[in-house]
């Protein structure tokens, strides 16, 4: 994807894609070629799209018209889902008139960001193994401004989100912690990062005991994965991401853990938040972590009312072994502030609690510091995407009171699930540490298939400058 030039077209024989208001009339030079009024017939309500045929009158087949609806009522967010609508119907080369998606409040930089990113977002599909993998159709951006940076940061967001949705949609099968190490290696020596892979035997000397608990019940070993991207004179942001490549509860066993390689989308996420940051050159400096393992069912697994010691010291009695996101969550937490990180994100499809509370158009929000959450909603705003802050009450806390341990990991029963873990996560957090916790469990996936790349474009914005 690229930038041509009015004075270039002639070059260009692909069909059009010509974004129109209600309130726009269409290029009369189109409409005299053709011969007829296309405003008459053109659908220029919100979201609805026409497909005009040339019929030799013009040197391109077609336009397609996508309907924006009243100008002074369109949205970034809404801009995005039109592009969408569009894109998913493209499926050969074409060429986006930019200027006309403009409005006095949207200019040309932020329309060519949009349709970009929404372009490759919806024109990525789940690969079918044993098949190639789909190539995203190729669109030129016509414009006279220069918009070729606008595009190719949009392309770093796209392919971030879009590598952050392949790695999750992969079978657990083909991504278990030991593919996950493979690809973050990969995206380290694509970009120039730092990479540190703590495997069993290190995780075992330095005590990391939530990890190797959870990791009990597999044959395949947990690894701490941590990358360092260094482009900033400011302090380190670590971004922590579950990655839990299946879970199938342990002997909390699920009644249906169909959807469950989605449990890893933390994860994946935290690999597509830096391949952004490497890809956009941004400046930041960024420790991304991956606590990652299975959770299985063996004679060696780990088991309800077991305790154990994690990397901070603190001890956990096991009331559920199906609560495994916050105990591997909880030593990647002390670790990240054990490397000097100041602020903590972490994502995690941690609770069903947040699913049933916000479904799957919020992601739940938590936070220790009300002004690190207000940098993070103004993010999501800028990001398009959704958020809602739940609460996180010292009451929540009392509710894991352990004769055992100094807490348990669940309350095990229903009754403020998000919250619960999200107060256990804090237990974690030193004093000083600004931490957002992301709960993305309704919003990772469309109801256990396609992994959407959820809170990454949010997520890279609030860590660069």
């Amino acid at each position: 994807m690229k930038q041509i030039k009015y004075s270039e077209l002639n070059e260009y024989k692909e069909s059009r894609i010509y974004p129109i208001y209600k309130d726009q009339d269409i290029c009369n030079e189109i409409i005299d070629k053709l011969g007829f009024d296309l405003n008459t017939i053109v659908n220029k309500e919100y979201n609805q799209i026409t497909q005009i045929h040339t019929l030799g009158k013009l040197p391109f087949p077609s336009i397609l018209f996508i309907g924006l609806g009243d100008s002074k009522e369109i949205t970034t967010m809404k801009l995005r889902k039109a592009f969408e609508t569009v894109s998913k119907k493209i499926k050969e080369p074409m060429n986006f008139i930019v200027k006309q998606a403009c409005t006095d409040e949207i200019n040309i930089h932020q329309i060519t960001r949009l349709f970009i990113e929404s372009h490759m977002v919806s024109q990525y599909e789940e690969h079918v193994i044993g098949h190639d993998f789909k190539n995203i159709v190729d669109v030129q951006m016509i414009s006279d401004e220069d918009i070729q940076k606008d595009i190719d940061e949009a392309i770093a967001y796209g392919e971030g989100i879009n590598y952050a949705r392949r790695l999750a949609d992969t079978p657990s099968n083909l991504m278990t912690p030991v593919h996950l190490v493979e690809e973050a290696k990969a995206l380290a020596d694509e970009y120039g990062m730092e990479c540190t892979i703590l495997d069993k035997k290190a995780l075992e000397e330095m005590k990391v005991g939530g990890i190797l608990s959870v990791n009990l019940g597999s044959h395949i070993p947990a690894y701490m994965i941590c990358l360092k991207y260094t482009n900033a004179n400011t302090p380190y942001t670590a971004v922590i991401g579950k990655g839990l490549t299946f879970d199938s509860g342990g002997y909390n066993l699920k009644g249906n853990s169909l959807g469950m390689k989605y449990d890893m989308c933390g994860g994946a996420d935290v690999l597509g938040v830096m391949k952004t940051l490497g890809a956009l050159k941004a400046k930041a400096n960024v420790y991304g972590i991956i606590p990652t393992t299975e959770n299985l069912v063996s004679g060696k697994a780990y088991k309800p009312q077991d305790v154990i010691t994690t990397l901070s010291g603190k001890t956990v009695e096991i009331i559920s072994t199906d609560a495994e996101g916050r105990l591997i969550l909880c030593d990647a937490i002390t670790y990240a502030q054990q490397l000097g990180a100041t602020q903590l994100i972490d994502l995690a499809t941690l609770t069903g609690a947040c699913v049933s509370a916000l479904g799957d158009i919020y992601t739940g929000v938590f936070s220790n510091d009300d002004e690190y959450y207000q940098e993070f909603a103004s993010a999501m705003k800028e990001s398009d995407e959704k958020g809602w802050r739940l609460p996180i009450d010292e009451e929540y806390f009392a509710k894991l009171k352990s004769h055992s341990a100094d807490f348990k990991n669940s309350v095990g029963k229903a009754g403020a699930g998000a919250s619960v873990a999200a107060n256990f996560l804090e237990a974690f957090v030193e004093e000083g540490t600004k931490w957002i916790h992301l709960d993305i469990a309704g919003t990772a996936d469309n109801d256990g298939t396609a992994a959407t790349g959820a809170m990454v474009r949010s997520v890279v914005n609030m860590v660069k400058e």
